[in-house]
């Protein structure tokens, strides 16, 4: 008991709630099942600093975990079934049964998420042969919906459950590259960095993330700042209408790539790719790049026609075979046209912000947390009007963060509601959080939620407890 008090539990407060929520999914389990010996696991949600949807388009991120995570407690079963239950009685529980290619529940429904990982472990084995099934009891406090990554925490700590079940091992860095992959189970286009953070996370340090292969580089944060996340209730839940909003960007991320390979002089409509290919392959470097991206795509909306033309295929194709994302859902031309420069343009000058911010916080300079916090506010005004990702609330509690007097702020996660991460002076915490619940929660009247503010210092990563 003390090994597991001992993570990520700093304060007294944080320690005896982890306690509790151990008793508290030991009971239910038992409750819900019977008592019998039980493994218990952990998975951290994350906070990303800086690089907003640059990870599906091959470029860096750089997040840190969290110490809110995904609790499991686990026992094995005598047959090929996972049975599972929530702390929370409004979350449902059910049963499926272990085979090659597993049926979804319903769009939206939370056992999907279990269902992700054990498919994409699955997968990554090539047969469910000589899986063991199990029975476990979920208790989560990451906040759902707020961009902290609760759904890629739930999936990771569904994973560590089933590996330590059935006695077996992965090694972290595949294991997040599998997680990932199995993302498009629950229909995302996700790049991979949440699972990564997830399973990847060092306690003390945040983390550059490249992908494609991924690796990863040691950040260290400036050491006169903390970090503050504040919640802006808007929820911003990928099953529903922000799934189809971020599958969209990364459509036109995808369209841009074909463009600017295509104007490039290259032979042919090559298979969409990356951004980062056209970067990597066809330009030399980040001001060449955005420069290329001003004066070869055009500032309107494409239509499928303007994308057919410019490819020089039929608008069938361009419909059916370009617009299309990385889960092979074919997204119809939305109103106003796909904003293929914008989104190109956000992406590459958000990966250039990655790439100063590493060599920035782990250089020699004076006054990181100044520099650091200037880049996160370009990264924030950007995400607002290059990619479109925030929000009226989001925008509200950046601008309460800088009035407060932060370093930088910004909106945190794949936006359209949730999160903003504000970097601010060290020890000020409680400070902050008082004048940006007047300026932000009063007037917005939510107040009533007591869980709307955290302090957090990077985390441990995920893993078996016990």
């Amino acid at each position: 008991m003390e090994v597991l008090l001992s993570v990520n539990a700093q304060a007294a407060d944080v320690a005896e709630e982890a306690r509790q929520r151990l008793i508290n999914s030991i009971t239910v389990y038992e409750t819900t099942f019977a008592p019998e010996e039980v493994v218990v696991v952990r998975a951290p949600g994350r906070v990303n600093l800086i690089g907003e949807h640059t990870d599906y388009n091959g470029f860096p991120v750089m997040p840190m975990a969290i110490s809110r995570d995904m609790l499991i407690v686990a026992g094995a079963s005598k047959d090929n079934v996972i049975s599972f239950a929530n702390v929370i009685p409004s979350f449902q529980g059910g049963s499926f049964t272990i085979e090659r290619n597993i049926p979804p529940y319903q769009g939206g429904d939370w056992g999907n998420y279990i269902k992700s990982a054990t498919q994409g472990l699955i997968d990554f084995w090539g047969t469910e042969e000589g899986l063991q099934g199990l029975k476990m009891v979920i208790d989560g406090n990451v906040p759902l919906a707020s961009g902290l990554s609760s759904s890629a925490a739930f999936t990771v700590a569904a994973a560590e459950a089933i590996l330590a079940i059935n006695g077996r091992t992965i090694d972290p860095v595949v294991l997040a590259e599998v997680m990932a992959k199995s993302d498009h189970y629950v229909g995302m286009a996700s790049g991979g960095m949440d699972q990564s953070i997830s399973i990847l996370g060092q306690a003390g340090k945040c983390l550059k993330i490249d992908f494609y292969p991924i690796r990863t580089k040691l950040v260290t944060l400036p050491k006169e700042a903390d970090i503050l996340v504040c919640h802006s209730r808007v929820k911003a839940a990928k099953a529903g209408n922000a799934r189809v909003a971020y599958n969209m960007r990364t459509v036109e991320c995808r369209i841009a790539y074909m463009l600017l390979h295509k104007l490039a002089g290259k032979a042919g409509a090559k298979e969409p790719t990356m951004l980062y290919d056209w970067f990597a392959n066809e330009t030399e470097g980040f001001d060449d790049a955005l420069n290329k991206i001003e004066t070869a795509l055009v500032d309107e909306g494409y239509t499928v026609k303007m994308i057919a033309d410019a490819l020089g295929v039929s608008e069938e194709y361009a419909a059916k075979e370009v617009c299309l994302t990385k889960t092979g859902e074919v997204m119809p031309e939305p109103q106003g046209g796909f904003q293929v420069k914008k989104r190109a343009r956000h992406v590459i000058s958000e990966a250039r912000r990655v790439e100063d911010s590493t060599a920035l916080l782990n250089g020699d300079s004076e006054n990181k947390a100044e520099a650091f916090g200037l880049l996160m506010d370009q990264s924030h005004a950007s995400c607002r009007d290059d990619y479109e990702i925030s929000c009226e609330e989001l925008n509200a509690l950046v601008e309460a963060g800088k009035a407060a007097g932060s370093y930088g702020s910004r909106l945190t996660g794949a936006g359209f509601g949730g999160c903003t991460v504000h970097l601010i002076p060290k020890g000020k915490g409680p400070e902050f959080i008082k004048k940006i619940h007047e300026a932000y929660y009063l007037p917005h009247d939510l107040d009533g939620y007591a869980d709307n503010q955290y302090l957090f210092a990077p985390a441990q990563g995920a893993g078996k407890l016990f």
